[in-house]
């Protein structure tokens, strides 16, 4: 099989947005980047549209509360001797954007941002065994407001934490055959927040940590033009909670209730010298329970088109679309239904 299969699998799972634990997870977490051949640079841009509306608890239609957001990621790897590859790979891991312009909770918000950069070394144990590991600085900020009776707003201050990845490999690259398995740590930030509601500012920290998480992802080529391929990612989400001191409610600010696991599978068809079609179906169960309003829902049913065209010998450019069915959601928090999410990505990749 051909370099073309190979760098066209990892450009859809690596420039595919996805949105997932209550709206907070927006990447896969490949680390396919560190198996391409020799010095490769690549640039990824997604644009996402979420449809989240329903009825909140006085029964009125709350009109879509989820913002269209974009994401950016860039990646450059390169090899040191035979066995040993380095990479940095710079995106938005996680993130909501979430704003009641009208009804029961009109502006009613909470906006996360988050920023990494991760640094990875991979060396190959043998000609198919590779061990991976590396350090990831990640800067998040948030920024949320619940006026409905409390009439609370906080506003955090951006804050720094430190993880770690570690991770194993095994591949026959003559079958195109590769099974990696990434674990990302945790990271805790710690941030100076401004609340109030209603009185003076009162100034408190606010501690948050996301969660670790675990990936596979496989590749295994069937023939010489076609290739299957995808990836099952479980993040511990159950421990997620934004929780400033003096937040008035009786729970936390925002929280998630469950860890999640969710699924891809896919495959790629090499249609000629220059051009593969890909093709990928996902899947994260949802939980209809304790729905949180600035999230209302929970799990999803996806399908995703692609295709990744040879602009020259060292230069491809690779573009995705991803529909997205959202899991409904009823409870105290409202009742939400026949959600959905779009999102389209475009990616430039180069090998030096």
């Amino acid at each position: 099989m051909n370099k073309l299969i190979l760098t066209a699998f990892a450009g859809f799972l690596a420039s595919t947005a996805i949105s997932s634990a209550g709206g907070l997870d927006r990447t896969t977490r490949s680390v396919g980047l560190l198996f391409e051949k020799g010095t490769r640079a690549e640039l990824s841009y997604s644009l996402v549209a979420p449809t989240i509306s329903g009825t909140n608890p006085a029964t009125f239609a709350t009109g879509n509360m989820a913002n269209q957001y974009t994401l950016l990621r860039g990646g450059y790897k390169t090899d040191l001797g035979d066995r040993l590859s380095l990479a940095v790979i710079v995106d938005q891991p996680f993130g909501i954007d979430s704003r009641y312009s009208t009804g029961f909770y009109t502006n009613t918000f909470m906006k996360m941002r988050s920023n990494a950069v991760t640094l990875l070394a991979s060396y190959d144990v043998t000609d198919r065994i590779a061990v991976f590991g590396g350090g990831v600085a990640q800067r998040t900020s948030i920024n949320a407001a619940v006026p409905l009776a409390l009439g609370y707003t906080a506003t955090m201050a951006n804050d720094t934490g430190y993880g770690y990845v570690l991770g194993a490999a095994y591949q026959i690259p003559d079958r195109d055959l590769r099974v990696a398995l990434t674990y990302h740590s945790e990271i805790d930030t710690s941030h100076d927040t401004v609340e109030s509601f209603g009185g003076p500012a009162i100034t408190s920290t606010t501690n948050i940590t996301t969660p670790q998480s675990v990936n596979l992802e496989f590749q295994a080529g069937i023939n010489p033009k076609t290739m299957l391929f995808g990836s099952v990612l479980w993040a511990d989400w159950s421990k997620f909670k934004v929780q400033p001191a003096t937040f008035p409610g009786p729970e936390a600010l925002f929280a998630t209730a469950h860890d999640s696991i969710t699924y891809t599978l896919g495959v790629e068809r090499k249609v000629s010298d220059k051009l593969v079609l890909e093709l990928a179906l996902s899947y994260e169960k949802g939980y209809s329970d304790n729905p949180h309003h600035l999230s209302p829902y929970s799990g999803f049913v996806g399908v995703g088109v692609g295709a990744t065209y040879n602009l020259s010998e060292n230069t491809e450019i690779s573009g995705n679309v991803n529909y997205r069915a959202l899991g409904d959601v009823a409870g105290v928090a409202g009742n939400f239904a026949n959600n959905h999410s779009t999102s389209i990505g475009i990616k430039i990749s180069h090998t030096f």
